[in-house]
């Protein structure tokens, strides 16, 4: 399916990583019930992934990283969900998560990390389920620490763990996220992931206990409404005061996008040579209501995408402007990754309709990208539901629900 505007904004080096991706497509498809089975991606793939390049998408150059830009990021990782759904969930989150290290990190806590001979790999939750974590001289104990949801986690080097439980969220009048930088060897991973969707993605609750974390390794996140943004701030660093909004453009849609033109490109491959029970139609791709499906479910994958494009555009234009948003331009950001992923398992399930019978065995690709499609639309930033209300809300004059607009209050204009 055509990326339509996408290939005349990539640099060389992103177009080549993209085909990259693209190559390793009918690859990750062969795994795709195996994965699926064992509840993990194998480590031949998470070694063939890493070979062609596409762990190191976020990763900052002067750390061996590529670097490339949020829209290049999606559109890479869109491209491996074509081939799997958990493998393309996993790249996206360690990405997503290694690029927002590199925005929010001080460089000698990266020159730390980074000084190792393995490769550097993020994974993150963003709010504690349970978090009982004291200040003491020089760091944080953590006393007794549950997350949940701790996806790219069994194939992740660090975790970057908020401090912070729903209840402290909500009475700290900042919002702010304490993020605590944690060696997975430090981290007990609890195997509760039993799942009907995104399996191999692995996104097992995360523990610890009885834990010190040096200052410099917490990132205290504290956001003042109207604050101005810090104009002297140069190349990549202007994009550091964005990292909660990025965070939702980088790690919640890409996957999503992917798996929705994986399904559409998978349906019109098997239409000509499918029939329909019970009718005399030998082929759905000559059934009218078939073509209207199609075409409508392409439409919303595209639609999809043109939102996504127009949060990257108007993202990178307040970058490169030191811009504040306002309330609404906030609001629509975030409403427009959770509207393009509604849109996406729509597309799907359209298509899932008129699959027939035989779509619902397991081994079947569509019926697992419609499992793995319904998951990744319940993940926090990608809710339809919630980022309507918050959109919704706004528009009429009402105060935000939503955790990650409050605490991005120092980015609103006053």
């Amino acid at each position: 399916m055509t990326n339509l505007s996408t290939e005349c904004q990539l640099t060389a080096l992103e177009q080549q990583l993209l085909n990259h991706a693209a190559q390793l497509v009918p690859y990750l498809q062969k795994f795709g019930t195996r994965i699926d089975e064992e509840r993990h991606i194998p480590d031949e793939v998470i070694q063939k992934i890493s070979d062609a390049g596409l762990f190191k998408l976020g990763t900052p150059k002067e750390y061996g990283g590529h670097d490339v830009s949020i829209r290049a990021m999606v559109e890479i990782i869109s491209e491996v969900a074509k081939g799997n759904g958990s493998v393309g969930w996993v790249v996206q989150i360690i990405n997503g998560n290694n690029y927002n290290a590199a925005l929010s990190l001080p460089s000698d806590v990266l020159d730390s990390i980074y000084n190792q001979a393995e490769e550097i790999r993020f994974c993150s939750v963003l709010l504690a389920s349970k978090a009982v974590v004291e200040k003491v001289d020089g760091g944080y104990l953590i006393e007794e620490g549950f997350w949940g949801f701790g996806s790219g986690s069994k194939h992740a080097t660090h975790a970057l763990l908020n401090l912070k439980d729903r209840k402290s969220m909500q009475e700290d009048k900042a919002m702010g996220m304490m993020l605590a930088v944690i060696p997975m060897s430090e981290v007990t991973i609890v195997d509760d992931w039993y799942t009907m969707s995104l399996r191999g993605s692995a996104s097992n609750s995360l523990e610890i206990k009885n834990m010190f974390v040096p200052d410099k390794y917490v990132i205290t996140q504290e956001m003042h409404q109207g604050c101005a943004l810090p104009a002297q701030l140069k190349g990549g660093d202007r994009y550091r005061p964005y990292a909660q909004l990025i965070i939702i453009i980088t790690t919640g849609i890409s996957a999503i996008l992917g798996l929705a033109r994986g399904a559409v490109e998978y349906f019109v491959e098997k239409a000509p040579h499918k029939g329909i029970s019970m009718t005399v139609h030998t082929s759905q791709a000559a059934v009218g209501h078939i073509q209207y499906k199609v075409g409508l479910a392409a439409m919303k994958v595209e639609s999809a995408h043109l939102h996504i494009s127009r949060t990257i555009d108007n993202l990178e234009r307040h970058v490169q402007n030191t811009e504040q948003f306002s309330l609404k331009e906030m609001a629509q950001l975030q409403t427009d990754m959770t509207y393009a992923a509604m849109l996406c398992w729509e597309a799907v399930d359209m298509l899932m309709a008129e699959s027939g019978g035989s779509v619902i065995a397991d081994s079947n690709r569509l019926s697992q990208i419609f499992r793995d499609i319904r998951g990744g639309s319940h993940h926090a930033l990608t809710t339809a539901s919630t980022g309507l209300e918050l959109y919704g809300r706004v528009l009429m004059g009402l105060p935000p629900q939503h955790l990650m607009t409050l605490g991005a209050a120092s980015l609103l204009k006053s």
